[in-house]
């Protein structure tokens, strides 16, 4: 993509020609106007690109695939994204409190043998058992981590769905007016062998009600 700024190679030569007379006004002068020209060159350029891109929103329909993954599949992968975190974040929550109950379960079995004859070979067992509860509670440091980057990535995707949200707006599309998403047998079918997980989503478990409620009214009409 060429503009008519593109620097000439004459300011160029006049550019290397100050700086070797050693004229610093000349160059900065020069400097000064090649930093203009590319500032100007690029503000084509962006112009140019917003241009296009609110040609190309203008060109789609309300069920074009861009903008129903725009409404319906990036809130579907936050909703997701939050729901592995959360569930995470609980067995891990468990986990750790599970294991703490147990080091003390295992230091009171420890207490009640002291004296006894059996000792000897008991506390071997249980100091081993109970370097093996820390090691999982170590391990659960992971959540940590992963936590941090399922939450950056929601960040991304949440930010990514308002822009989305806020540019289709802009061009002559209703947001709200974006029909829900259907599919064919064959793409539901496809999606099943796939495996979409458990239905923790607010739409998937609407939509489970809505089947459950036509399940029981055509149990009804046959008398079950």
């Amino acid at each position: 993509m060429t503009f008519s700024t593109d620097i000439h190679v004459d300011k160029v030569r006049a550019l290397l020609q100050a700086m070797e007379a050693g004229d610093e006004r000349c160059t900065v002068e020069i400097l000064d106007d090649i930093t203009q020209i590319r500032k100007s060159e690029l503000h084509q350029q962006l112009s140019e690109l917003t241009k296009n891109l609110h040609q190309t929103l203008d060109d789609l329909d309300v069920d074009t695939p861009v903008l129903l993954h725009a409404k319906h599949d990036l809130p579907d992968i936050t909703e997701r994204l939050q729901y592995v975190l959360n569930e995470t974040q609980k067995a891990s929550d468990k986990t750790l409190g599970s294991s703490e109950n147990t080091l003390g379960l295992l230091e009171e079995v420890g207490t009640m043998l002291e004296g006894s004859d059996e000792v000897s070979k008991i506390q071997p067992l249980l100091d081993q058992a109970s370097q093996e509860l820390t090691n999982i509670m170590l391990a659960q440091s992971f959540q940590d981590l992963t936590g941090q980057v399922l939450n950056r990535v929601i960040l991304i995707v949440t930010e990514l769905e308002e822009s989305l949200k806020a540019l289709i707006e802009r061009s002559r599309h209703d947001y709200d007016a974006i029909p829900q998403k259907t599919q064919s047998e064959a793409e539901q079918s496809a999606e099943h062998e796939k495996g979409v997980g458990p239905n923790v989503t607010a739409k998937s478990k609407l939509d489970a009600v809505e089947s459950q409620a036509d399940v029981d009214d055509l149990l009804s009409d046959l008398g079950i």
